[in-house]
């Protein structure tokens, strides 16, 4: 999906499969930087095997050419490759777009950037939007290749209108070469020097960094860094890492002499880091030393001021002298009969927090005398006092809620109670309330309960300690899967009459039909997901995030004026023309558009996407497949080119912070967000990420699913808040964020649907929470 700029030298990983997409380019530039092989949006197998039986003698010859300009390109015949990229691109005018866009990528091989240019903005009317944001990337590329006088302005504007604009540091650097081609040394400087404090960590930073020492060697006056400048470039680093390289700039910075804006903003981003490490007295530290700076920005000095308060909330939680305080300040000088239910409540979350268990059973006893009380408030307090509160007075709570026929949290009672029971160590009772949990929770179809019940269940028949936990490891025999593979032709031939009934309202399900036609299978999916996301927006339920361009702005999908006409017929797709387009593009593996056209129940089939991906990127850290399917399915319901509101992208929606970071780890010097709109990618930076939580929360499974929707910094804060005995399927309970509450349920749910599809069991579950550690990786 990202641009790959071309001229520059590259690795070669051409194949008679993709002959389209990967070639060697000639060595046009002296780049400092190994760059990797240019990948189009047309890449896939390049041309099924099938014999062509066209009526078109074009259209043929058209087909023919494009893929002797794919085997011309491998031979590096540029010039013969042109040819015939000129013919296919008279001869199919339905994706005109695609093949002139490679033409100019072409023209850029050729060293010819002025031509690329001209391709490059012909490409811009493309009714397909990423191929449009590309076309618009390679065409600034092309202009300042070219020393175009316009490139300079082009470029301001490529990056205003694009803030995240994929590779901005290579267009940077093109920046810089093309003016240092000109001699224009202080213009290039300056480049170089937005370069080293706007993107820093990067290896064009660390180019742009040499090159300004090389030039003010030879008697040019490089630019300082300003203390303004050191600040954001540390303020970036902590965003986008290496985290490393931010701790030590940081370190330097807060024993220079900064102004008190400046100063406060450095202690803030020590007190983050520390906050992320799980170092919550260091963390609370460097907030209130910000504090002590004057800060200009009001709602900066309140950022801080609520960050450093939640740090002392969390050093202070265990703290028995403290909790006292607020204990009374909360009572008033009330007595137990006289406060409100919910502010009792909140007394014995505070007690139990630091261990107070006199005061802690006093106030179950007065919560059992209020039998009109809210089921709600009941199991909050029961949860709240688990770990400090006495186990007869928790179950005499939660027993009164089990005996509320319609209590909304019926189910979760008792649960707990047999939970309850077995802390108690009565393992009879334990076993007879885990066994009516998991009755209840089938018949009410609660299956995160009935899980729960039945881990509870061989827990205490088998004697196994709540310590105990089996890791999702990937399982041994376990065999590779491919996707299916349908001819091509075949699936043109499907989708032909679809594409000339809506060939106004759906283009691009006529454009899929030639790009099947020419083996082209990733951008025949392309397509179809663009008819969905019409589909949608016809019916009046846009997708709101989506594809290159949604990365590339940071923001949503532009929304163009449809005339009425055309919204109807896309309203009117009718039950068989979407079964058709489903049928087909689960055949081509995208499970996400597939789901979308058939609706939740295919979704709820759970079906095993992108599985030829998943097996091997679990493989490679150790992890079963089976719990990637399942974060798949609630991430993004098998959607690729999907993006949150929040801006997390593709699969398993990484956020770009992230997405940044593991890149950094793992030694991916050339990642860019876009990248994570590659299945193989995101899936390969998801495997490994969601095994280093599980690794970093000592193999607790629903604690790593917990911290890679909420974070891990919160999760570690959610277990230092809550008592030290307190149970970890407790702490779920008491997960603050609505979305994460939700998240761990029907994470834990399909997992173990998903091993259930491969006659596997459930891992066991361990009840104990692990012992608090910094955490050095601290994302």
């Amino acid at each position: 999906m990202a641009l790959i700029f071309t001229s520059l030298p590259v690795r070669t990983h051409a194949s008679p499969d993709v002959p389209m997409c990967i070639a060697d380019a000639p060595n046009a530039s002296s780049a400092p930087i190994d760059w990797r092989p240019w990948r189009g949006p047309m890449c896939g197998p390049f041309f099924s095997a099938f014999a062509i039986s066209e009526t078109q003698p074009l259209k043929t010859r058209a087909i023919e050419a494009y893929r002797e300009a794919g085997e011309q390109i491998l031979a590096a015949n540029y010039e013969e490759a042109r040819l015939q990229l000129d013919l296919a691109h008279r001869g199919l005018p339905r994706i005109g777009d695609r093949i002139a866009l490679q033409i100019a990528r072409l023209e850029l091989l050729r060293n010819r950037p002025e031509k690329a240019a001209e391709f490059f903005a012909d490409v811009l009317g493309s009714p397909y939007e990423s191929v449009r944001v590309e076309a618009e990337f390679g065409r600034v590329l092309a202009l300042l290749r070219s020393n175009d006088p316009g490139a300079d302005q082009a470029l301001n504007d490529l990056l205003l209108a694009y803030p995240s604009v994929p590779h901005a540091t290579e267009l940077l650097f093109e920046h810089a070469q093309s003016l240092l081609r000109r001699s224009r040394y202080p213009e290039a400087m300056q480049v170089m020097h937005r370069v080293r404090v706007d993107h820093p960590g990067t290896r064009t930073a660390a180019w742009a960094e040499s090159e300004l020492a090389r030039l003010e060697a030879r008697g040019h006056d490089a630019p300082s860094m300003t203390d303004e400048e050191q600040v954001r470039r540390a303020r970036l680093l902590v965003r986008s890492g290496p985290l490393g390289e931010a701790k030590a700039t940081i370190g330097e910075l807060l024993d220079s002499p900064l102004s008190g804006t400046l100063h406060a903003e450095v202690y803030y981003l020590a007190g983050r880091l520390a906050r992320d490490e799980g170092r919550w007295e260091a963390a609370e530290s460097y907030l209130r030393t910000a504090q002590l700076f004057e800060i200009e920005d009001v709602a900066q000095a309140q950022h801080i001021e609520n960050r450093a308060n939640d740090m002392a909330e969390t050093v202070s939680a265990r703290d028995p002298a403290h909790a006292r305080l607020q204990l009374n300040s909360l009572r008033a000088g009330r007595s137990n009969a006289s406060i409100p239910t919910n502010r009792l409540v909140d007394m014995v979350r505070v007690g139990s927090a630091a261990g107070l268990q006199e005061q802690v059973d006093d106030l179950l006893i007065s919560l059992r005398k209020r039998a009109a009380a809210p089921s709600a408030l009941l199991f909050q307090a029961a949860m709240a006092a688990a770990g400090t509160g006495g186990e007869g007075l928790i179950i005499g709570l939660l027993n009164e809620i089990a005996k509320r026929p319609g209590a909304r949290n019926r189910t979760a009672a008792i649960y707990h109670l047999a939970r309850a029971h077995e802390r108690a160590q009565r393992p009879a009772q334990a076993a007879l309330f885990f066994a009516r949990a998991n009755a209840e929770a089938a018949l009410a179809g609660d299956e995160y309960y009935a899980l729960w019940a039945r881990n509870g269940l061989l827990r205490v028949e088998d004697g196994a300690p709540s310590a105990a936990e089996e890791r999702p490891s990937h399982p041994q025999d376990l065999a590779l899967p491919r996707p299916p593979r349908t001819s091509s032709r075949a699936l043109a031939k499907q989708l032909r009459p679809i594409g000339e009934r809506h060939l106004n309202s759906y283009p691009w399900v006529a454009r899929a039909v030639d790009l099947l036609r020419l083996g082209e299978r990733d951008a025949a999916t392309a397509e179809l997901f663009e008819a969905y996301l019409s589909w949608r927006e016809a019916l009046g339920k846009p997708v709101a995030r989506a594809g290159l361009d949604c990365v590339a702005r940071a923001d949503g999908r532009l929304q163009e004026a449809i005339a009425s006409d055309v919204r109807a017929a896309r309203a009117g797709l009718s039950d068989d023309d979407r079964a058709t387009l489903s049928l087909v593009a689960a055949t081509l593996g995208d499970m996400g558009t597939a789901g979308g056209f058939a609706g939740p129940q295919f979704i709820e089939t759970l079906p095993r996407a992108y599985e030829w991906l998943v097996v091997p990127a679990a493989k490679r850290y150790g992890l079963d497949p089976n719990l990637l399917l399942a974060v798949m399915r609630v991430e993004s319901a098998y959607q690729k080119h999907i993006v949150s509101y929040a801006g997390a992208v593709g699969l398993m929606q990484i956020m770009p912070r992230t997405g940044q970071l593991i890149a950094h780890t793992l030694g991916h010097d050339d990642f860019t967000p876009a990248d994570l709109l590659d299945p193989d990618l995101n899936l390969e930076f998801a495997a490994w990420y969601l095994t280093s939580l599980i690794e970093r929360f000592d193999g607790h499974l629903p604690l790593a699913i917990a911290a890679y929707n909420g974070g891990p910094h919160n999760v570690r804060r959610w277990i230092q808040e809550g008592a030290p005995e307190a149970p970890l399927d407790v702490l779920l309970e008491r997960i603050p964020f609505t979305q994460t509450h939700r998240y761990v349920r029907k994470v834990l749910v399909h997992y173990e649907a998903y091993r259930l599809q491969r006659e596997l069991p459930m891992p066991r579950l361990s009840v104990q929470l692990p012992e608090p550690r910094i955490d050095p990786l601290a994302f």
